[in-house]
């Protein structure tokens, strides 16, 4: 449905002038405070969506974004409480939501019945209903695991049967709360390209909150960014990259980063344009970067595994034979498909699970963060849970509460129920639950989820201050950008065995899915671009070299 903005009538004939997309909701003046809070969650909102926007919501963690994205499907006051005032215009009922957490959405135990279940409460007929959910499976390519129990499923798989229960239920609009937040990038991209192919194929109103923003920028036509509740930005992608330059926003993607560094006068926001800008940007002063220097590891072993295999009950083997060794003062990151064994890998070294067969020998005391950091929060204040485990661990050095709060920038929350908070503050609070013990050996399954880059940034940096005091830290993650920031080895594990173990660079340089976005752009010059530091070095270099060196350079980049 569209409406007209201008006719003209010539010879007794209308004439259309334009069209405007039909508008599906408009906030006005809207401010909510939750529950017994003082401060508002979001404040003085102005906001209009169109029938067909595919919008990408930005900012900070905690700055309201997952909370405006529940006031357009009314669960936001109809469901928190709290207090309202302005005005929604829209119809609410049409609207679906993907929660970040998909263990929130999922009720029934089998996930044909899951994606089933809201079919069934809106009394669809059967037929009608049987062919949704095949379409549904189909579209998101989870057949195979239709009979499966959806408590047994990987984190992964439980955020497609969770976007498969909003798509059948045919909602026009659909809010996506960090819906790639736990999934490898090879099933991220695919996710991705079915919210694309909603978007444009069959006019769903998309409204996509992310933070890894690198694989996502580019497919929104209109970008919101959020500061402290309020609506910093509002307006079209290539905008926002000039807006956030301007305003010093470290929430460019990795492409237009880069150019924005380097000055450039129009900021690609794809490979495919970053590299016809690469030509040019040879041409330019560049300022030399920091080289990298990653701290050697000690060479002493304090995790081994000698043909460990675990099988759960059923029959399902996650880890098959597996044979490996971390070192100390180490960063690994771990990386794989979904449901490939990695947080089984986790578990069996945090002691949680034995090996069904097979050795493991851990030298040093073990500190685990799973990837629910609600499973850690039951205290009353960001202050007690903290206090908790040092009491725990019968730890008199209460000192190690203000350092760590101070190293992950939770102070402010000291007093706050975790509870309370936002995916990203409780993700910080149950790793400063970990930290505050100071274990030797730190293990952490998804800890950069709903965190921004900013906050991800002062996260790496606690990591290599741990591994500079001899500690070892093994990060199961998909976040390809953080482990080619800071890990200093990559491990990459497939059906419960492990297929690579190598430096960082070396596992990064050859990957196709399982590579950053640098390394897609500088793909052909140099097997030494991971990161945005790495690309202004490797330009640096390339201005130092003869005028046939750099001939040379240019015909590549020509035929890239």
């Amino acid at each position: 449905m569209v409406s007209p903005i201008g006719l003209y009538i010539c010879n007794d004939t209308i004439i259309c002038l334009g069209v405007q997309a039909l508008e599906i909701f408009k906030i006005q003046n809207l401010t909510y405070f939750y529950p017994e809070k003082q401060e508002p969650a979001v404040k003085n909102i102005n906001l209009t969506v169109n029938e067909g926007d595919f919008i990408l919501l930005l900012g900070e963690s905690g700055s309201g974004k997952s909370t405006l994205g529940r006031i357009f499907n009314g669960i936001v006051p109809e469901f928190y409480g709290g207090s309202i005032s302005g005005q929604v215009d829209g119809n609410a009922s049409e609207v679906g939501m993907v929660f970040q957490d998909p263990e929130k959405q999922l009720i029934m135990d089998n996930v044909e019945r899951e994606i089933a279940f809201g079919l069934e409460n809106r009394g669809m007929e059967y037929s009608l209903m049987k062919k949704r959910v095949m379409e549904t499976l189909s579209f998101l390519n989870i057949g195979e695991i239709k009979n499966q129990n959806t408590y047994e499923l990987s984190s992964g798989q439980k955020q497609k049967v969770a976007v498969g229960t909003t798509l059948a239920m045919g909602h026009p609009c659909i809010v996506f709360d960090e819906p790639t937040s736990q999934l490898d990038p090879a099933a991220a991209h695919e996710i991705l390209h079915v919210i694309e192919r909603l978007n444009k194929e069959l006019g769903y109103t998309i409204i996509l909150i992310e933070q890894r923003i690198d694989r996502c920028f580019h497919l929104a036509d209109r970008i919101i960014f959020m500061k402290e509740g309020e609506i910093a930005f509002d307006g079209i992608p290539q905008n926002f990259t000039q807006w956030s330059k301007v305003n010093e926003f470290d929430f460019l993607p990795s492409v237009p980063g880069l150019f924005s560094l380097l000055e450039y006068k129009e900021l690609p926001t794809t490979i495919k344009d970053g590299r016809k800008a690469l030509k040019e940007i040879m041409g330019l002063k560049v300022a030399p970067q920091k080289e990298r220097n990653f701290m050697a590891p000690s060479k002493v072993p304090v995790v081994t595994l000698e043909k460990a295999s675990y099988e759960y009950r059923g029959g399902k083997q996650a880890l098959k034979g597996m044979t490996l060794q971390f070192e100390e003062n180490e960063i690994i990151g771990v990386m794989g498909p979904n449901g490939s064994g990695k947080s089984t890998l986790l578990k069996m070294i945090g002691g949680l699970l034995k090996p069904s067969s097979g050795k493991i020998s851990i030298e040093a005391k073990v500190g685990y963060l799973s990837q629910n950091p609600n499973d850690y929060l039951f205290s009353d204040s960001v202050y007690e849970e903290l206090k908790f485990t040092l009491d725990m661990n019968k730890i008199k050095k209460h000192d190690r509460i203000h350092r760590v709060l101070t190293d992950l920038k939770l102070n402010q929350f000291k007093d706050r129920n975790p509870r309370d908070l936002s995916g990203g503050e409780k993700q910080r609070v149950a790793l400063a639950s970990v930290l505050v013990s100071e274990p030797q050996i730190i293990l952490l399954d998804e800890p950069t989820r709903g965190l921004d880059r900013k906050l991800k940034d002062a996260l790496g940096k606690v990591i290599q201050s741990l591994q500079q005091d001899g500690k070892t830290i093994v990060i199961v993650t998909h976040d390809v950008e953080f482990v080619a920031k800071f890990c200093t080895k990559t491990c990459f594990i497939y059906d419960g065995a492990v297929v690579e173990m190598a430096p960082t660079y070396k596992a990064l340089s050859s990957g196709i899915y399982y590579t950053t976005q640098m390394k897609k752009l500088f793909h052909g010059l140099s097997d030494q671009v991971l990161t945005i530091e790495d690309a202004m070095n490797f330009i640096t270099e390339c201005q130092r070299k003869t005028e046939e060196e750099r001939l040379e350079i240019l015909t590549k980049i020509s035929n890239l």
